[in-house]
């Protein structure tokens, strides 16, 4: 009897499976047939195109590598249903996120981790297009300009830096850098969100570093719950760890601004928690008050973890290739340290100024971003009608991802790509060159271009012009560099690997 019901069982699972095949493979062609929709690698029933990533799971190189086959707009099935179009060209990303910013303003709604982390797409990353996103957006960049407007976020760059500096300094063997430059991004987003000045070692800090470390982790990748939805319901580990991860954070978030609640001050802003909350009610001012019943603490809680995930990620990554790239080119580093001798003192007076003051870091800067973009593959964006783009249809809901890789690689955009060059970005005086934002698009474009961009920059380029105000960076003799992105689905990371740290000059 048993294995008549297992057999029965196999029976059933099978036909479910084929249904489901053959339904995926109608609606597909009926789709096809309505639409002209952009060509692309052949699919299997389900599974798609998915077995393209076993090897190399890699969103941003496996989209380069179809490209070679499939041209600048093409169709992928990253399985069990998920069908989603890459824009490989300049051209074509402009044409969709520039020329037709509303239309594919909307963002991906399919994914179940990306509703888990916006607490249900009441942030400003995940959350789709509208009026409210709209407000809520404009909130949060008025949060950001006054807050890299004055001092403050100076400040707090020195304070947090001198205190991971001195932990360098007693460093006599080569080391990886990435938990220094870690403990100083999360000091200076913790001081800079909350106003609180942590201690290295505060029990609160270590938790909060730890709970960002986990989900780095997680998310890196699709959960299985992503590509089969049923899953969130499942008592799976992912799942679960997912849920847990996220609702610790959010509970975290929620009494932080309990607390400036409690004691905000209107005009006495001490922290970006309180910019958004007096934003906030500028905002509810400005409309009557009718923002108040749909611009709640979620979402103001949700724009602070929105900080710390991409203010944290952005800015620790793109730090960690500075370091490799710097190190590697020890005429750059030469260059870097002479500019900035040359404009700072030693007590580091203006340093917020440095963009306009060091033209060659930002070139330094900037070149790394080209090279490894921390998001090589542009979260994805929907249309939210349809719509043509290079001569192909796409229909109202469909998910396109902008593969900034390709366009940062691309020798049609830059002449030798693969080479380290920050002089690209400067004339021939040596000053900065203005951005051609179609072809040098790290934090995207369009409507959903990175609301924070402005504020990790200015971030990046501080803790950059003090680390190399003070120390010098090369590879242990014999250790070979190695600029090749680990295996992440979505991120550009960079493999752990250690540097001499040497100490340049004494700070008084």
């Amino acid at each position: 009897m048993m294995d008549i019901a297992a057999v029965l069982s196999w029976l059933t699972l099978k036909t479910v499976l084929v249904g489901v095949a053959v339904f995926l493979l109608v609606m597909s062609y009926l789709q096809r047939k309505k639409y002209k929709l952009p060509p692309g690698p052949p699919q299997l029933p389900i599974l798609g195109n998915y077995l393209a990533f076993r090897k190399d799971k890699r969103m941003f190189s496996v989209f380069t590598k179809m490209a070679k086959t499939h041209g600048d707009i093409f169709t992928v099935n990253l399985g069990f249903g998920q069908t989603v179009i890459v824009l490989h060209s300049a051209d074509i990303v402009h044409e969709a996120l520039v020329e037709q910013r509303e239309v594919f303003a909307g963002r991906d709604d399919r994914f179940w981790s990306f509703e888990l982390m916006s607490g249900g797409y009441k942030d400003i990353i995940f959350a789709n297009y509208g009026h409210l996103w709209t407000m809520q957006r404009r909130m949060a960049m008025k949060a950001f300009r006054t807050y890299i407007a004055g001092d403050k976020l100076e400040q707090l760059a020195k304070s947090s830096f001198g205190e991971v500096a001195m932990l360098l300094e007693k460093q006599t063997e080569p080391l990886d850098l990435s938990q220094y430059i870690r403990l100083t991004v999360y000091n200076v987003i913790c001081r800079m969100t909350y106003g609180k000045s942590y201690k290295i070692d505060d029990p609160e800090f270590v938790w909060l570093k730890n709970k960002m470390d986990e989900m780095d982790k997680l998310f890196t990748d699709f959960l299985p719950a992503d590509l089969v939805p049923f899953l969130k319901y499942v008592p799976i580990k992912s799942t679960l760890d997912a849920k847990r991860i996220l609702k610790e954070m959010i509970d975290f978030q929620a009494v932080q601004v309990k607390e400036h609640k409690s004691t905000l001050a209107a005009g006495q802003a001490r922290d970006i928690t309180d910019q958004l909350l007096l934003a906030r009610q500028e905002l509810e001012a400005e409309s009557d008050g009718s923002l108040k019943e749909i611009l709640t603490d979620k979402h103001i809680i949700q724009t602070i973890l929105d900080v710390f995930l991409a203010g944290v990620h952005t800015s620790t990554e793109t730090l960690k290739w500075t370091m490799l790239y710097v190190a590697d080119n020890p005429e750059v580093q030469e260059k870097m340290h002479r500019e900035i001798s040359g404009v700072l003192e030693d007590d580091l007076d203006g340093l917020r100024h440095c963009k306009s003051k060091l033209p060659y870091c930002e070139a330094v800067l900037r070149e790394v971003m080209r090279m490894r973009p921390v998001a090589p593959v542009a979260l994805a964006h929907q249309t939210i009608r349809d719509s043509k783009i290079g001569g192909y249809d796409l229909p109202k809901g469909t998910l396109v991802f902008p593969n900034v890789w390709g366009i940062h690689h691309n020798p049609r955009n830059w002449e030798s790509p693969e080479v380290f060059k920050p002089e690209r970005f400067l004339d021939k005086d040596g000053n900065l060159k203005p951005i051609d934002t179609k072809i040098w698009l790290p934090f995207s474009s369009g409507k959903r271009k990175c609301a924070g961009e402005g504020l990790a920059k200015a971030d990046i380029m501080m803790i950059m012009a003090m680390f190399f105000q003070r120390f010098k960076v090369s590879f242990p003799p014999g250790q070979k560099p190695d600029f090749e992105p680990v295996m992440a689905f979505f991120d550009c990371l960079s493999a752990p690997q250690k540097l001499i740290i040497e100490k340049r000059k004494t700070i008084s």
